[in-house]
């Protein structure tokens, strides 16, 4: 039992590690491009409107984590760089019909929906 004590009295192992040296924090448009790419590829057209929303999220919650560095990215933020661009301009192509799909669909859901709810 005092082996248990003395071993309880000790520090974790990570508790004597250094915290390593944080890296840049991402600019809010590099955020915005990854949730709203990665949204686009896995949620479908539901990607316009999660995407968006989780960006400014994240960028909300970096400036709460740590202001000055969430400044510092916002500064130093020009844009969205040319392959951007040309990512996610098929992606959202793509989400547009995606969007279409799903829109043109849904009055033959509908209909259908009633059929079997009134039959």
């Amino acid at each position: 039992m005092e082996g248990l004590r003395q071993m309880s009295a000790l520090p974790p192992p990570f508790a004597t590690h250094t915290r390593p040296a944080s890296r840049r924090p991402m600019t809010p448009r590099d955020r915005f491009f990854w949730w709203y790419s990665l949204t686009l590829l896995f949620l479908g057209p539901f990607g316009f409107v999660v995407g968006p929303l989780m960006a400014r999220r994240a960028t909300r919650k970096a400036a709460l984590h740590d202001p000055v560095e969430a400044h510092a990215a916002q500064a130093r933020d020009t844009g969205f760089s040319w392959w951007q661009w040309w990512i996610m301009t098929p992606l959202t192509l793509l989400g547009a019909f995606w969007v279409f799909g799903l829109l043109s669909g849904l009055p033959m859901f509908l209909f259908v929906l009633y059929a079997q709810l009134t039959h």
